[in-house]
């Protein structure tokens, strides 16, 4: 007897076997799709994370700011003055405060009491002056011995002045600016502020209040001839007035006014005239 075999399936129509191959092939469109979109967002993502974050201003938008931060410019080093501080009789103690009050450091004091005033009063103040630990310490406040007279109509006051200003060229040359002040003086500003704002200027600018207008000047003062004893006595005397009267310069202008204080220019005008107050 023979063995029957089973029937075999009747093949797939074409229509089914070709929507199974869509199906595969889109299955692998999405699958690739996916897989390059993910690793485009990985990309992205760790592009994005290991950007620095710059604290620095851009400089094209900022042409004129400084990239990287600049250092602060210190404030300029304050200058050195030098003070002649002057008076009569009974005016150590006046001499003293206005002492204290414009007292620095850095400057430079000469203390002056004429020939009106006793030489014990004269060595009291040197011995007060020795006394106070900042001024022995610093080393910067010194005592006339040889003491003058001054008037103020006459030239012994200019006088009195060049030489101080030759003293304090001998005792030191560091300072700037000179400053001659009277025992009935007082300072308005702290020598703090003083020295801060004499910081910003140029060493050779000088404080002079002046007028062109002479006025009745002219006769009573400008055209006057007179003999100051202090230029040449030892004791103090009475000025003499000529009665005869000058004529006035032609060959310069005159001004009237009162000096507060002025630059000696050291570094310029040391070199050309200062062997002449050096020796006065």
């Amino acid at each position: 007897m023979l063995k029957q075999h089973p029937p075999t399936p009747p093949p797939p129509p074409p229509l089914a076997a070709s929507l199974r191959e869509q199906a595969k092939s889109s299955r692998s469109i999405i699958i690739a799709t996916s897989f390059f979109f993910l690793l485009f967002l990985l990309s992205l993502y760790f592009s994005t994370s290991h950007v620095p974050i710059q604290a620095q201003p851009d400089p094209f938008l900022f042409p004129t700011r400084p990239t990287f931060p600049s250092k602060i410019p210190s404030d300029p080093a304050p200058p050195s003055v030098a003070y002649f501080i002057s008076g009569g009789c009974g005016d150590s103690g006046r001499i003293l405060r206005l002492l204290f009050a414009s007292y620095h450091p850095k400057n430079q004091y000469l203390l002056h009491l004429d020939r009106s005033a006793p030489q014990t009063e004269r060595d009291r103040l040197a011995i007060t002056v020795q006394s106070v630990p900042i001024f022995r310490a610093a080393q910067n406040v010194d005592v006339i011995g040889k003491a003058d007279f001054s008037y103020s109509s006459g030239s012994s006051t200019i006088s009195s002045v060049l030489h101080a200003a030759s003293i304090l060229l001998k005792l030191s040359k560091n300072w700037d600016w000179f400053i001659n002040l009277n025992a009935a003086d007082y300072p308005l500003v702290t020598q703090d502020d003083l020295l801060h704002i004499l910081s910003y200027l140029p060493k050779e600018l000088n404080f002079v209040n002046h007028t062109s207008y002479i006025g009745w000047r002219e006769s009573s003062k400008l055209r006057r001839i007179i003999v100051d004893p202090g230029l040449y006595l030892t004791e103090k005397s009475a000025m003499f007035y000529v009665t005869q009267k000058r004529d006035l310069p032609n060959a310069f202008r005159l001004f009237s006014g009162v000096c507060f204080f002025f630059s000696l220019f050291l570094d310029k005008l040391y070199n050309t005239f200062g062997s002449c107050i050096l020796f006065w």
